[in-house]
């Protein structure tokens, strides 16, 4: 049996194919659940941002990317974020955004009531969750780093129709009582390392 001829493109062609499908994937939204019920009204996908807000009221917090660039055209697609946090007894509810277009619900974590003093510490960046939370506890950091990335195929070429490029954030936390300033990464807006850095 024949494979078919996808499959027999050269690697060196396959490595240059590969920024033009990434921008293929960036721009398709592809296809995702997103129902969410805010009382009795339910917000569904392709809902525009106006629709959820008025069915749901205002976000906690609101995060927009630009998720795809072209040359000399500039931004072609954004990414929004959007988090409701309904307190401790129920998930945060994360919304993403496609150009304007509702595209994911996600539950992440429990709410919290977000804390009245603006102090900030090591531990508390060790308990931190998503962006939102870190926000909430922590305030905008001193400095950030975003790129996206698309995760490396398996090899076989027909697992670039299924890869989604990933979002990749750095914030930097420079606290005044320590001499190592922290650095959090973000995946898809979820805290997954912290790792300490030499102050001034």
């Amino acid at each position: 049996m024949t494979q078919p001829h996808s499959q027999q493109l050269p690697p060196r062609l396959r490595e240059r194919l590969a920024p033009l499908l990434f921008l293929v994937l960036a721009l398709w939204s592809g296809t995702s659940t997103a129902a969410l019920r805010c009382g009795s009204a339910l917000v569904s996908d392709d809902a525009w941002p106006i629709e959820v807000e008025e069915r749901c009221g205002p976000p906690d917090y609101v995060a927009e990317y630009p998720s795809a660039t072209i040359p000399g055209l500039g931004v072609v697609q954004t990414e929004m974020h959007w988090y409701y946090n309904p307190g401790p007894q129920r998930f945060i509810q994360r919304l993403t955004f496609r150009n304007g277009r509702l595209a994911r619900v996600e539950s992440l974590g429990y709410g919290f009531h977000p804390p009245r003093s603006g102090r900030c510490s090591l531990n508390t960046l060790r308990h931190v969750q998503n962006e939102y939370e870190l926000i909430a506890r922590c305030g905008e950091p001193a400095s950030k780093r975003i790129e996206w990335q698309l995760p490396r195929p398996l090899g076989r070429y027909e697992n670039w129709q299924v890869l989604q490029p990933v979002l990749i954030q750095q914030w930097l936390y420079d606290f005044s009582d320590n001499q190592f300033r922290q650095v959090v990464t973000l995946r898809n807006g979820r805290v997954v390392e912290i790792q300490s850095r030499p102050g001034r």
